[in-house]
């Protein structure tokens, strides 16, 4: 279980904190395909500057994962906020571009998005802290 919780609240209240590390991670990560070694049996060399980068993705990746965020796919720029709805653990979805969150889904379940509604049961379980990015 994470330690750290969101509602759709908090979540929104946090991503504008974490919404430039992400879209700068999810740029430097196409920069970064482009520049990657073919695999390890080849002769082209490593461009230098992909392990600069290398490092910087990894240090912003810590960063959202400090914040209580899980990177789901950097290529598409998908972040995961996890999150209680009704008493089991899901979680609250966001795209880079996207202007809000609005949506979340069952874990394991990458597929089938449903819409944010803010009548659901959106808490944090007793006794976890609620983030406080």
């Amino acid at each position: 279980m994470p330690e750290t919780w969101f509602t759709p609240a908090t979540a929104r209240r946090a991503l504008p904190q974490l919404q430039q590390a992400a879209e700068t991670l999810h740029r430097l990560f196409t920069e970064m395909e482009s520049r990657r070694p073919l695999g390890a049996l080849s002769d082209r060399r490593v461009d230098p500057l992909y392990f600069t980068m290398l490092d910087r993705l990894l240090r912003g990746l810590e960063r959202l994962e400090r914040a209580g965020l899980r990177v789901d796919d950097l290529r598409h720029g998908l972040l995961d906020f996890p999150a209680l709805r009704g008493g089991r653990p899901v979680l609250l979805c966001w795209r880079v571009g996207d202007p809000s969150l609005d949506s979340w889904r069952e874990p394991g379940n990458r597929q089938t998005r449903m819409p944010v509604d803010e009548a659901d049961p959106w808490e944090p379980p007793p006794g976890r802290r609620d983030s406080m990015c």
